[in-house]
């Protein structure tokens, strides 16, 4: 059976557009807290939410792939199953990263409290219903996109006002226990949201043996994403790591709508016709990868050539050096999209060992990198660094794509270079217009 177009194209525009609406969303959080809160507050955020996302995917074993992806996806029994999983899973990391709050508050100067009252986001994240990985398997793009936005759009609200009525550490903590809470308790709400708990031997044993490629690449996932900011949690002041959160926060926006695409799209796409011959399967998908890309590439080029001045523009002088981090955190990104789009085509063909591979090359670039960055050119070296990391973790993956006869490798390049030429093309109007260029304020040396 060949792949639906017009489907592919419905579930492609709910997405864009729903994200659309979330960009907003999240872009006008992020500048109402800055203007409410104080960078080290951020700074201490970043940490809590590191560590709690690799206390996550440390012990991941992939419920939502395995319901996507396997034939019993559909099976009461099944997503039952997956869901006693999760739901101990939940109470489990949720206890270990509760004891882990001392001795973590302790290396990185924060409060100890911040640390294990956010533990609370680990037990509703495994509280939350399997609906929405089912809704992804059965593509109900309409459906799993509008959740998403109505739900992050509450919970800016609540974390809004927590910051407004107490502009403390607080605010960002107990906003975000709150908005996972009501995460949690809407998934329930969804068609097939229905739970009990169950345990079927067969089906555990399923679900534990696809998740164990998936543990082992969300380890070193989580260690390649996070180590710049771990890292710099003991390198470099608060404030500063509270201003290269944001930065990151923002250059993370078009890294998520690709993660999203991918997730809602390429990755049930391909597990669901995964039956058909690579050749004509990565013929049918190769339009749809294009169109997207190219999108990409004309917005990133055009947000990377005018980063700094919104910078400058929405937040206050306290936050200004993201001005210059912005714009290479971008020119980054172009590579990141590139990876996440190359590694869902081997996570639905069966295949995420390729990614374990890709971000572990990664990691071993930053654990290197980052040190001796932040020794010779401070906070801008460990930028950069950060910036380059995933040109060396899409050589991995496309190697992959070549071994498994499913590779783009041709489209990238081109891709690629026209984003470039964008890019440059956006520099030389604005510079001939009198405003310079996004990367006038880097740090001189």
């Amino acid at each position: 059976m060949s792949i639906s177009q017009g489907e592919l194209s419905r579930g492609a525009i709910w997405s864009i557009g729903c994200y659309a609406i979330l960009v907003i969303v999240r872009f006008g959080t992020n500048v109402i807290l800055a203007r409410l809160l104080a960078p080290e507050l951020f700074g201490i955020m970043v940490i809590i939410t590191s560590v709690r996302i690799g206390i996550e995917l440390i012990s991941d074993v992939g419920i939502g792939q395995n319901i996507v992806y396997s034939k019993n996806g559909d099976l009461p029994e099944f997503y039952n199953t997956a869901w006693t999983i999760q739901l101990l899973r939940g109470a489990l990391l949720a206890l270990v990263f509760y004891l882990a709050a001392s001795p973590l508050a302790a290396v990185y100067n924060i409060p100890q409290q911040t640390m294990e009252v956010a533990a609370l986001i680990l037990l509703f994240t495994g509280a939350t219903s399997t609906s929405l990985f089912l809704a992804e398997r059965k593509m109900n793009f309409a459906t799993r996109n509008l959740f998403d936005t109505i739900v992050d759009c509450i919970g800016s609200c609540i974390l809004i006002a927590f910051a407004y009525f107490s502009p403390t550490i607080w605010a960002l903590v107990i906003g975000g226990v709150m908005a996972t809470m009501v995460r949690a308790g809407a998934s329930y709400l969804l068609p097939n949201s229905k739970q009990k708990l169950t345990w079927s031997k067969p089906f555990a044993a399923e679900i534990f043996s696809f998740g164990k490629w998936i543990f082992a690449a969300s380890i070193v996932y989580f260690a390649a994403s996070n180590f710049d900011r771990l890292y710099l949690g003991t390198a470099v002041p608060l404030a500063l790591l509270g201003v290269f959160g944001m930065a990151r926060a923002i250059a993370d926006l078009p890294v998520t709508l690709a993660q999203r695409l991918n997730t809602f799209l390429t990755f049930p796409v391909i597990s669901k016709s995964s039956h058909m011959p690579r050749a004509a399967l990565r013929q049918e998908l190769t339009p749809l990868r294009l169109k997207f890309l190219l999108a990409t590439a004309i917005c990133l080029s055009g947000g990377i050539a005018v980063a700094d001045l919104f910078v400058d523009l929405l937040y206050d002088e306290r936050y200004h050096q993201a001005s210059w981090m912005l714009p290479v955190l971008l020119l980054g990104v172009w590579g990141t999209v590139l990876c996440i789009t190359n590694d869902s085509t081997l996570i639905g063909l069966g295949k995420p060992i390729y990614g374990a591979i890709a971000n572990v090359v990664k990691l071993t670039y930053l654990v290197v990198g980052l040190p001796l960055a932040v020794k010779w050119l401070g906070i801008f070296g460990a930028v950069v660094v950060v910036a380059t990391s995933d040109i060396l973790r899409y050589l991995p993956l496309v190697i992959g794509q070549m071994r498994e006869r499913f590779a783009f490798r041709t489209q990238d390049l081109l891709l690629s270079a026209f984003m470039l030429a964008l890019l440059c093309l956006w520099t030389a109007v604005r510079w001939a217009m009198g405003f310079g260029t996004a990367f006038d304020g880097l740090p001189k040396f």
